[in-house]
């Protein structure tokens, strides 16, 4: 289109949202409270084990999800009902 001045515009529609961040983390703490596991080891993420701990953290006080916590042993991350 205005090709010449240093950028070009190409005409194409804009793609859907991708699951936001949050969004992800509060699925994984849904699924652990529908589930009847008093702890679960959290795998299959691409996330960075210290990133996962504290984002499922967040979700909880956010949510003000009690007897719930997260743990970090060695690169594993754990939700656990108290």
């Amino acid at each position: 289109m205005a090709k010449g001045k240093g950028f070009e515009l190409i005409s194409q529609p804009v793609p859907p949202r991708r699951m936001s961040s949050s969004s992800f983390y509060r699925q994984i703490v849904n699924e652990f409270m529908k589930s009847d596991a008093k702890s679960v080891l959290v795998t299959g993420t691409d996330r960075k084990p210290a990133t996962l701990v504290q984002s499922l953290r967040k979700v909880l006080e956010t949510d003000g999800i009690a007897g719930v916590t997260v743990v970090q042993r060695s690169g594993d991350v754990f939700i656990t009902r108290s």
